[in-house]
């Protein structure tokens, strides 16, 4: 019997940022509501790995990647790799993109300094940043409206919100790896790349952040709300076929 891939699984542990949680879920909800259901899963039912047989997406948020390693350290890493190995797609944005990386490069030799291997390396390579601005944990003083270009022929161009995110290193040159879009001036900023069966998207942008929905009031926001806005119909569009890429 062939097994039901109906449910969208959306990480929610220690270290999530609470606001790139809501994000994704919003667009996931906007843009595959209607033929999944959305649910968040804790690093100990990750671990159980019950999830792997009605997933069809399994997404990391944005947050701090130091945290997904306490969580998910071992089994829970293992279970995400076999699932994703065998057929299955993931989906990591900003923290999840470095999680998701071979190696990370946060704010080398910085005061934020997070440097080291990771388990799951579904992008054979370093995820290195922050890329256009310097990272607070405590302010969005670091956010930036990031312009990209991209290879979709209906979306060369669009800008989109970014904080904190990485660049992928060499991710051209890197063997089942196709670029989906690149920073104006730093590198690739959101890569396809197959997995054994699988696939999965990494993205240092937030694709998923709707500016609609964004705190107007606040003054590091307030600076780059504009292009945000003016850009979100290519947002969408961007988000759409990514998410085609992967279910």
């Amino acid at each position: 019997m062939k097994k039901e891939v109906k449910n969208i699984y959306l990480y929610d542990d220690q270290g999530v940022d609470v606001e790139s949680l809501d994000q994704l879920k919003a667009t996931c909800e906007a843009l595959l509501g209607k033929n999944y259901t959305i649910k968040t899963i804790s690093a100990e039912d990750v671990a159980r790995g019950l999830w792997c047989h009605d997933a069809a997406l399994f997404c990391m948020p944005g947050g701090a990647d130091l945290y997904y390693v306490k969580k998910l350290h071992g089994r829970g890493n293992d279970c995400i790799k076999k699932y994703v190995y065998e057929g299955g797609a993931f989906l990591g944005i900003c923290a999840g993109a470095y999680y998701a990386s071979l190696r990370v490069e946060f704010d080398k030799g910085g005061p934020l300094e997070v440097v080291g291997p990771r388990e799951l390396g579904f992008f054979k390579g370093t995820c290195r940043g922050p890329v256009l601005a310097p990272y607070s944990y405590t302010t969005k003083a670091g956010c930036r409206a990031a312009a990209l270009t991209t290879s979709l022929c209906d979306v060369p161009r669009t800008v989109v919100y970014y904080h904190g995110g990485g660049f992928f290193e060499h991710a051209e040159t890197c063997p089942q790896t196709r670029v989906i879009a690149t920073y104006e001036h730093d590198g690739p900023a959101i890569i396809f790349t197959r997995c054994g069966k699988g696939r999965a998207v990494l993205s240092g942008v937030h694709f998923e952040f709707n500016p609609l929905v964004m705190d107007q009031h606040d003054p590091y926001l307030q600076k780059i709300m504009h292009e945000l806005v003016a850009s979100n119909e290519t947002r969408i569009i961007l988000g759409t076929h990514i998410f085609a890429m992967l279910v």
